[in-house]
């Protein structure tokens, strides 16, 4: 059953995204999927659409996801639920994260089966 799902997907890197979209459309997850290479291209997207969840890289060639977040927040933009993938996250980013409310994490790299597993939970917190 297809889930009637808005997912923005954000990675600089074009074979994570296209993996990541088709995923969702294989599985089913979602009935429209976007996707931005950039923090720049997360920005308008988030600022152009209400979606239902977002599957971002942390780590981007513009920037850090984690400051397009809190940016926003102080903005006063309320976040769907975040799926943050990242090869690195340990310490105070993994810290900063959950404080900005980044409660699912998928360690890079992973399985397919890992990722759809961590989205059904992403979207089953909405």
């Amino acid at each position: 059953m297809e889930h009637s799902c808005r997912i923005l997907v954000v990675d600089d890197q074009a074979s994570i995204r296209e993996i990541v979209a088709d995923l969702l459309r294989e599985f089913e997850l979602a009935s429209y999927v976007e996707v931005a290479q950039s923090i720049q291209e997360a920005r308008q997207a988030l600022n152009g659409s209400l979606w239902d969840a977002v599957v971002t890289d942390m780590s981007l060639n513009d920037g850090n996801i984690l400051d397009l977040v809190e940016s926003m927040q102080q903005q006063g933009y309320v976040f769907p639920p975040i799926l943050l993938m990242s090869g690195f996250l340990f310490g105070q980013s993994k810290s900063r994260a959950e404080a900005l409310g980044i409660e699912h994490i998928l360690l890079k790299p992973f399985v397919p089966g890992e990722l759809i597993d961590c989205l059904q939970q992403v979207l089953a917190s909405d």
